[in-house]
C-alpha cells in the first residue's frame, strides 16, 4: 500500500490548508460582491420608493390647490422613476423576481396618462361631486407605492437571508478550519514532537549510562524521516552500548592492575607455608615421621586452594560475562567483595559489615562483586587521609519485599553541586590519573540490569551512603564452589 513520508504529510497538509483558504477567501470575495450589489439595489429601491412616496403627495398637492407646479413635480417624479427602472431592471439581471419593475414601468406609464387625463377634465370642475379619473388616479398612486415597498421589503428579506446564510456558511468553514487544524497538529505531534520527545528522554537516560533501545511502532513504522532517525539512534545506541562495554573492561582491567601488587602480598603468605611445609616434609621424610610428613601435605593442600581461590577470584573479575541472574547469599557477594579489596585498606581505615545471614537476592554474583568493589574502592580512597571507616550493611523492608543495601565512609564527602552528576559516564573530581569516571556508572547499569536502584546521600566533611535497592528473591540459594571462601 502506497504510503506517505513525513515530508509528504506535511506538504498534503500545507497544501490542503492553502487550497481551502484560497477557496474560502474567493468564496468570500464573491459573496460580499454579492452583499454590495444587494445594498446598492436596497438603496435604489428605498430611493424608488421614496419617488413614489413623492409623486403622491404631489398629486394630493394637485388635487387640493390646482397648482401647475404639483403637476410639473409629479411629471419629473414620474420621469425620474421611469428612467430608475431600467438601470435597476439591469442590475437584477442576477435576481430571482424582477417582476416588481416590470409592473412599476407600466404602472408609471399608465399613472402618467391618467393624471395628464384629470388635469385635462375633472381638475376644471370643482363642483360636480366624485370625479372618475381622481379615483383611478388615487388607486394607480396607491398600487405605485405598494409595488416600491414590496420591491424594498423584497431586498431587505433577500439581504436577510445572504446573512443567515453567509452566518452558517462562516461557521461551516471556521468547523473545518478548526478540524484541519487539529489534525495537522495531531500529524505533528504524533509524528514528530512524540518521537523527538522518546529521542530527548533515551539520550538523557544514555547520558547516565542506561542505553535503552527506542521502541519503532506504530506510525514509526514506516518508512520516513522521523523512522530512519529513530533507527539511526538505535544503532547508536547498540555502538555506544558495546563501546562502553569495552570501556567497563578496560575499567576493569585496570582495576586488576591496582589490585595486582597487594594480590601479590596474598599469594605471598600461602606460597611461603607451602615452601615452609615442603621444606620440613622433606627433612622429617628421612625419619619416617608419616604423621607430620601428612600434617604439611594438608597444609600445602590447603594454602595451594587458597592461592587458587584468588587467582581465580581476580579471573573471575576480568572476565566478559553476560548477565547470569540466579538466588544467591548476599553474604557471599560481600566476602568476595571485602577478599578482593583488602589489598587496598590502608592502616588506619576498619571496614564492618552487617549482612542478614539468610538474605537471598537474585544477582548474577561476579557482577554484583564488581559492583561493590566499585562502592568499596571509592569510599577506601574518600577516607584521605585515615583514620576512618566503610560499612557494608543490608537490611529487608517487609512491607515492600525489598532488600537495602548501604556502603557507608566517614570520607570527605562529596560536593552538593556533584550529586546528581556523579552517575554519569567519565563524571569524576578525582584527578586523571587517579580514575575514568566509569566505576560509578558500571555500578548503576550493574544494579539497574537487576531489577534494582542506586541512589546517594552525601554531606561535605562528613562522609558519603550509597542506597541500593534490590527486591528480595524467596527461592533457595545456589552457590558456586569457587566462589565460597571457607571460614
Amino acid at each position: 500500500m502506497f504510503q506517505l513520508n513525513l515530508r509528504q504529510k506535511m506538504v498534503a497538509c500545507f497544501s490542503l490548508q492553502l487550497i481551502f483558504y484560497g477557496v474560502l477567501g474567493v468564496t468570500f470575495l464573491r459573496d460580499f460582491e454579492m452583499f454590495n450589489e444587494d445594498v446598492t439595489l436596497l438603496m435604489k429601491a428605498g430611493n424608488l420608493s421614496n419617488i413614489c412616496l413623492e409623486i403622491r403627495r404631489y398629486e394630493k398637492n394637485f388635487i387640493i390647490r390646482q397648482d401647475e407646479e404639483d403637476f410639473k413635480t409629479v411629471l419629473n417624479y414620474i420621469d425620474e422613476a421611469t428612467n430608475y427602472v431600467p438601470s435597476m431592471l439591469m442590475d437584477l439581471q442576477i435576481m430571482p423576481h424582477p417582476y416588481y419593475l416590470n409592473d412599476l414601468s407600466a404602472k408609471l406609464n399608465k399613472y402618467r396618462i391618467v393624471f395628464d387625463t384629470y388635469r385635462q377634465t375633472c381638475s376644471v370642475d370643482q363642483g360636480n361631486g366624485e370625479c372618475i379619473p381622481q379615483e383611478e388616479l388615487r388607486s394607480l398612486g396607491h398600487e405605485l407605492v405598494q409595488i416600491s415597498e414590496a420591491l424594498v421589503q423584497f431586498e431587505q428579506r433577500k439581504m436577510v437571508n445572504f446573512i443567515k446564510s453567509f452566518k452558517t456558511r462562516l461557521l461551516r468553514s471556521v468547523a473545518f478550519l478548526i478540524v484541519l487544524t487539529v489534525f495537522t497538529l495531531i500529524v505533528l505531534y504524533s509524528n514528530i514532537i512524540l518521537p523527538l520527545k522518546s529521542i530527548e528522554k533515551a539520550a538523557r537516560r544514555v547520558a547516565k549510562g542506561t542505553f535503552t533501545l527506542l521502541e519503532v511502532s506504530g506510525a514509526s513504522k514506516k518508512k520516513d524521516e522521523v523512522s530512519s532517525v529513530l533507527h539511526a539512534f538505535n544503532s547508536m545506541v547498540m555502538e555506544l552500548e558495546e563501546k562502553q562495554e569495552q570501556l567497563f573492561q578496560a575499567k576493569k582491567l585496570s582495576s586488576i592492575g591496582t589490585l595486582a601488587s597487594g594480590t601479590a602480598h596474598q599469594i605471598n603468605n600461602p606460597l611461603n607455608n607451602i615452601s615452609t611445609s615442603c621444606q620440613l616434609a622433606l627433612s622429617e621424610l628421612d625419619d619416617g615421621n608419616c604423621q607430620f610428613v601428612g600434617k604439611m601435605l594438608s597444609t600445602i593442600e590447603q594454602e595451594t586452594q587458597r592461592a587458587g581461590e584468588i587467582v581465580r577470584g581476580l579471573l573471575e573479575f576480568s572476565r566478559v560475562q553476560t548477565f547470569a541472574m540466579h538466588p544467591v547469599f548476599l553474604k557471599e557477594i560481600v566476602k568476595n567483595a571485602m577478599r578482593l579489596v583488602a589489598s587496598e585498606v590502608p592502616p588506619g581505615v576498619t571496614i564492618t559489615k552487617d549482612i542478614p545471614e539468610d538474605l537471598v537476592l537474585n544477582l548474577d554474583e561476579q557482577k554484583m562483586v564488581e559492583a561493590l568493589l566499585n562502592l568499596l574502592i571509592n569510599a577506601i580512597q574518600a577516607i584521605s587521609p585515615p583514620p576512618g571507616t566503610v560499612s557494608i550493611t543490608a537490611t529487608v523492608d517487609e512491607p515492600t519485599d525489598k532488600a537495602t543495601i548501604i556502603i557507608e565512609d566517614t570520607g570527605k564527602g562529596i560536593d552538593e553541586a556533584d550529586l546528581h552528576k556523579i552517575f554519569d559516564p567519565f563524571f569524576t573530581t578525582k584527578n586523571v590519573d587517579e580514575g575514568t569516571g566509569l566505576g560509578l556508572a558500571v555500578v548503576y547499569g550493574i544494579i539497574k540490569k537487576q531489577n534494582g536502584s542506586t541512589r546517594v546521600e552525601s554531606v561535605k566533611g562528613e562522609g558519603t551512603r550509597f542506597i541500593i535497592t534490590l527486591p528480595v528473591c524467596h527461592e533457595p540459594a545456589r552457590l558456586r564452589n569457587e566462589s565460597v571462601i571457607k571460614n
